[in-house]
């Protein structure tokens, strides 16, 4: 059928407060059930992967991954020599798959959160992000590796406070990350000084605009993981997001139930070699992305 355990059944075709959605007219819960990672699906996601990378599928999207319109008219427009701080960001972004090791800063990772999603209007609601509604679905959770003056552990940010909640301190047990998280691509991810998590709470959009507000929902998180790795970019902290990881196991671990509030982007923060200059955009080991 969908693929469900009981308990994730169950809680979707239960009463939910307010008459929220349920299984029969939610499309989008449907969808992201059926679009969980789990260790079979991940097995399987995985094989599908390299046997693109093999394919001449891949040689081709490669060689020309945008769109051209080859018979119409054209205008140029002018060439753009990125001036300024903000632009020399905007376009030295790129993933890093390489950290040193060094730590971040207490102030950094409040830099961070409040840039990203903490309000920004004094006595108000306004975020550094667009949000359908102002209806502001998402949550952010740190995995602190190495911080200044933070104990590391599990925490959440609490935006009306600015300030974290301690979910579980101690340090992360790296064997137990790796089975939620795809990390293999990080070089040494014990390197890395944080782990942000971008969650939602699906029903702050869809008690409001139903099935499209989980498009609302995506919208934002998008937006707020530009946020994450240009702020981050600035102050010399390189990332990596993560679309693979195992959905049920990493809600586990986060606390969160999986349903209501769902994991949708995880990204790995680290001091990397690569200053913050459109000067030299090199990538590591993957350009372009």
């Amino acid at each position: 059928m969908l693929g469900l355990d009981r308990a994730t059944f169950r809680k979707l075709t239960s009463s939910r407060m307010f008459e929220g959605v349920r299984l029969k007219s939610s499309l989008c819960e449907i969808f992201h059930e059926n679009t969980k990672l789990t260790p079979l699906s991940g097995r399987t996601a995985g094989a599908l992967s390299a046997a693109f990378l093999r394919s001449k599928a891949a040689h081709r999207l490669t060689e020309a991954p945008y769109k051209q319109y080859s018979l119409m008219d054209r205008e140029d427009l002018p060439t753009i020599d990125p001036q300024g701080e903000f632009e020399e960001i905007l376009v030295g972004r790129r993933s890093r798959r390489l950290f040193t090791g060094e730590s971040a800063t207490r102030e950094e990772l409040a830099k961070l959160l409040y840039l990203t999603y903490g309000r920004t209007a004094p006595g108000g609601l306004f975020r550094p992000v667009a949000s359908g509604g102002g209806l502001y679905p998402l949550e952010l959770y740190i995995t602190v590796i190495n911080v200044e003056g933070l104990e590391p552990g599990l925490y959440h940010y609490n935006i009306e406070d600015h300030c974290l909640d301690a979910v579980q301190r101690g340090k992360p047990d790296f064997e137990e990350l790796n089975e939620l998280l795809w990390l293999q691509d990080i070089e040494d991810p014990e390197q890395a000084t944080m782990i942000v998590y971008v969650t939602a709470i699906l029903q702050r959009s869809t008690l409001k605009y139903g099935d499209r507000g989980y498009r609302l929902v995506l919208f934002e998180a998008g937006e707020a993981v530009q946020n994450l790795s240009l702020v981050g970019h600035s102050m010399g902290l390189g990332s990596l997001p993560l679309g693979g990881f195992m959905d049920n196991p990493l809600s586990e671990y986060l606390r969160i139930d999986g349903v209501d509030e769902v994991p949708l982007v995880p990204l790995v923060f680290g001091r990397t070699p690569f200053q913050p200059s459109a000067k030299a955009p090199t990538s590591d080991p993957e350009p372009g992305e």
